[in-house]
């Protein structure tokens, strides 16, 4: 519930306040009336005020003279002043000080509830941000602390392939990492996936509330306390259940805990997640499992709040997968040639060491090899035949004779694949292209990756990686940018300026060109001005 104060000079105007609003529909269950600056203080002394609607001329101290107290006293307070003057002077200065709205008299009691319920509403959210910041605050710093732990390391190094685990090294790698008695544990992965926000976050928040997901993931998903939740160097969340070989690990049961996890991360930490559950795997077997997990995350274009599992989805088996698709599609999209060029090596190398190596082998890797190819031409908008057409006809249309033919083919088209794909626009420039031209309208981070055809929450790493800030830091960066041009540049009223870029309600816009620049706009146009002046 909340608290409301009406601060007027004129008991009638008061009066017709009180009674015209249905301050029971507003949630509003105290409402306090003052008729001077100072009864209205004396109220703020004794309890909070949520919104207070004020008339800005009286004789004893004006409005703006008491909404500068109040910012000073009860700066979360939200401030509705009245007026008669449509072009008062006072308006200005009211706008500085972060008044909510400000309406003209005689007042129309459903405008005034509608402002009213708004000027609430800007409350409520904030009130929950702020439990939100302060219930995981002491874990920030925890988490800072905790990112460099040598499990974390070894977990990291196992995924990424830099630490490769087999019977003759295990025991030395796990006493290093403090791991000892891990060889005969079995692993299972489930990828934790931020799929998008229900509100706006800065990135310093969405660090925080992630920390928050992981630790309920910890309490819900790991409910013997035998496992470890990390989130990898590229921004990826895994939970990894630890058990004995011969203690299956229930599948109804896990599925059942992973809903109501995905449940409680959309109520408590306003989001929406999906989880990939892998298989039981070994210590030597779990890097694959968790290469294939990001496979179906990063192809996975279907609904958030899901459980998806390997076995549900068809994954092929591993050995089946010759080439790692996934890890070569990023390769070959972010411009790595290099690095996919030696994956290429590596593997038709490692085919070669096959003692009776087949054609059924050499057709695998062709298959799984031009199945990654067209995925990335289709995404981006190419087509093979444009591309990959010689005099013999389409490049690997039919599978090489040996595996010399058969290196040479695919790193030819890999070459070609490459070299059109990063003579264009990056995927993040791309992104970054779309949210220019459509500032002016609401911008999701779903649209986003339905625009460059990847998984919200692949995009939302990948541009996190690429730029250092999250997508809603940097659409509010270019909306301010834009703003303060149009502020510095034209006579377009702030107000406008304030629409223009899909901000109806001014005082938040306020707020958030204040946090970038540290001045209203209105301070801002005015120093533009005087400086410009002083060139003059």
């Amino acid at each position: 519930m909340f608290k409301a104060l009406i601060v007027d000079d004129e008991i009638y105007a008061v009066m017709g306040i009180r009674s015209g609003v249905n301050w029971e529909r507003l949630q509003v269950s105290e409402v306090y009336e003052a008729y001077n600056m100072r009864e209205a203080l004396r109220i703020f002394e004794r309890t909070s005020i949520d919104v207070m609607i004020c008339d800005i001329e009286m004789p004893k101290g004006t409005g703006i003279e008491l909404l500068e107290k109040v910012n000073k006293i009860s700066p979360e307070t939200e401030t509705i002043f009245l007026t008669a003057h449509s072009a008062f002077s006072f308006m200005q200065r009211a706008i500085q000080l972060d008044g909510f709205d400000y309406l003209l008299k005689p007042i129309e009691f459903d405008v005034l509830e509608d402002t009213i319920y708004r000027a609430l509403e800007a409350v409520r959210q904030e009130r929950e941000l702020h439990k939100l910041r302060e219930q995981y605050k002491p874990y920030y710093d925890l988490w800072r602390r905790q990112k460099p732990l040598v499990t974390d390391k070894f977990w990291n190094d196992l995924f990424s392939g830099r630490t490769v685990c087999c019977p003759d090294n295990i025991t030395g790698i796990l006493e290093k990492h403090g791991l000892s008695g891990l060889q005969n544990a079995s692993f299972l992965p489930v990828l934790v996936s931020v799929e998008s926000w229900l509100r706006e976050f800065s990135t310093r928040d969405e660090e925080i509330i992630e920390y928050a997901i992981r630790k309920g993931a910890a309490e819900m998903l790991i409910p013997t306390g035998k496992g470890e939740v990390i989130q990898t160097k590229q921004g990826v969340n895994i939970v990894i259940i630890m058990g004995d070989p011969e203690i299956k690990i229930e599948a109804r049961d896990l599925h059942t805990r992973c809903e109501k996890y995905i449940r409680n991360c959309h109520e408590y930490f306003d989001c929406n997640i999906s989880c990939y559950v892998g298989r039981s795997s070994s210590i030597y077997e779990i890097a694959d499992t968790y290469q294939q997990l990001m496979e179906i995350e990063y192809n996975n274009l279907n609904k958030s709040n899901q459980v998806y599992t390997l076995a549900s989805l068809g994954t092929p088996s591993i050995k089946a997968m010759i080439p790692r698709i996934s890890t070569w599609t990023i390769l070959l999209e972010q411009g790595k040639l290099e690095e996919l060029q030696q994956e290429i090596r590596d593997r038709i190398s490692e085919m070669g060491q096959q003692r009776n190596l087949s054609l059924f082998e050499l057709e695998g890797f062709r298959n799984e090899f031009m199945q990654m190819v067209h995925y990335v031409l289709h995404k981006n908008g190419l087509h093979a035949v444009e591309l990959l057409q010689n005099r013999d006809g389409l490049l690997l249309n039919d599978q090489p004779r040996d595996l010399r033919e058969l290196e040479e083919a695919s790193q030819q088209v890999v070459r070609i694949i490459h070299d059109q794909l990063h003579q264009n626009d990056s995927i993040i420039q791309r992104v970054q292209y779309y949210i220019t031209e459509h500032l002016s309208e609401p911008i999701t981070r779903e649209q986003l990756a339905s625009y460059v055809h990847l998984n919200p929450a692949y995009l939302s790493r990948l541009f996190k990686r690429e730029l250092g800030e999250s997508i809603t830091d940097y659409i509010m960066k270019q909306r301010m940018s834009l703003a303060k041009d149009l502020i510095m540049t034209s006579t377009m009223p702030i107000s406008d300026i304030a629409r223009t870029l899909g901000y109806h309600n001014f005082s938040y816009f306020s707020k958030i060109f204040r946090k970038v620049y540290n001045a209203s706009p209105q301070q801002f146009r005015q120093q533009s001005s005087e400086g410009e002046r002083k060139v003059l």
